[in-house]
């Protein structure tokens, strides 16, 4: 399996969020549809991997060395678990992951 653009969840969940409680002002306003500009809220894709998504998660804990295949093998089990929600904002103008958050459904 090679990387592709196939997103870990539906993209339109992140068009549901309801923002309105959110006490933080941002200026200019940002949302989920529009995180600023040049930049894009969205699913982690395989394609990530070759984005720098392993650099900005090594940013905040460390990562160890990771294969393609095992980020490949992770990455589908995450999918096919439904209970993971990996999110990351890329930056389009540098092709790059900026930023990435993740939810984790506990049962």
């Amino acid at each position: 399996m090679k990387p592709d653009e196939t997103p870990m969840f539906d993209p339109s969940l992140l068009k549901e969020v309801d923002w309105s409680q959110n006490t933080a002002i941002f200026s200019p306003a940002i949302s989920p549809t529009h995180p600023g500009e040049g930049l894009v809220l969205r699913p982690l894709c395989t394609a990530d991997l070759n984005k720098g998504f392993f650099k900005v998660l090594g940013q905040l804990t460390e990562t160890g060395v990771v294969s393609p295949e095992q980020f490949m093998k992770s990455f589908e089990h995450m999918k096919k678990s439904g209970d993971y929600y990996v999110t990351v904002v890329e930056d389009v103008t540098l092709g790059q992951i900026v930023a990435t958050a993740t939810l984790i459904i506990e049962h």
